[in-house]
């Protein structure tokens, strides 16, 4: 077992800049895993997550215990989902004024419908976010994994892929690493099985996936995966979706 408190923010492990600043939710029976990228002044915050009071505190606490808010420049959502990105109009009281707010095309569309006002930057399949350090992220569209909006974020600097609901679990024994869990596997797929509707969708994700040198695996549910990372994507090649048509 890593040695980590999930009671504060935790450094991933092979990184020295990202940070998990989520909570394991166990009446819902996942985690919710908001992510923090400090980048020298500037930061960039991974899906923010639900505005429910103990949610929205529990992730602003642990942004603070790291770094002071205002240094959030950007704001990244994968897709529309209030577990994502309901708690966007509260975090803007407290990041940089000037923040941006990053989604696929699609989902642009429905951020504002969460009350922010923001300027919402939409990105499509290949687009980048440049730092100025030089630190560059890349946007890849998933359509209809589950949503025709989603994406994923990877960071070139860590070759970390921010996977959004891809590789997500239910997590009744919540670990930060999928390693420390011999049942990963099987949680996401009892997770997985029945949210995506069809296969192709879902291979299309992965062989665009498939084209970057991946380190880890970031879900926005479920655990951290670092290790045997060929593991769990034949896995997700394997899954039987539409599991409830």
């Amino acid at each position: 077992m890593s040695n980590y408190d999930p009671n504060h923010a935790v450094l991933i492990r092979g990184t020295e800049d990202i940070y998990w600043v989520g909570f394991s939710d166990p009446k819902a029976g996942f985690s919710n895993n908001p992510y923090l990228v400090i980048d020298g002044d500037e930061a960039i915050l991974i899906d923010p997550g639900s505005r429910a009071e103990e949610h929205y505190n529990t992730v602003r606490r642990k942004v603070e215990e790291v770094i002071d808010p205002r240094k959030i420049k950007y704001m990244i959502v994968h897709h529309q989902d209030p577990d994502l990105c309901a708690s966007l109009p509260l975090f803007e009281e407290i990041v940089a004024p000037d923040i941006k707010i990053i989604a696929q095309i699609r989902t642009s569309l429905f951020v504002p419908y969460y009350g922010t006002k923001s300027e919402v930057i939409a990105v499509d399949d290949g687009d980048t976010l440049e730092l100025s350090s030089g630190r560059k992220f890349i946007f890849i569209t998933t359509p209809y994994v589950h949503f025709a909006g989603s994406m994923v974020t990877y960071d070139t600097k860590t070759k970390t892929l921010f996977s959004s609901d891809i590789f997500a679990a239910f997590s009744f024994n919540w670990t930060l690493y999928a390693d420390e869990n011999e049942y990963y596997i099987e949680a996401f797929k009892a997770f997985t099985e029945p949210y995506i509707g069809c296969k192709e969708p879902l291979l299309s994700a992965l062989e665009k996936a498939s084209k970057v040198p991946i380190e880890r695996i970031c879900p926005q549910h479920g655990s951290v995966i670092d290790k045997d990372i060929e593991k769990y994507i034949l896995a997700a090649k394997n899954l039987d979706v539409g599991a409830w048509l």
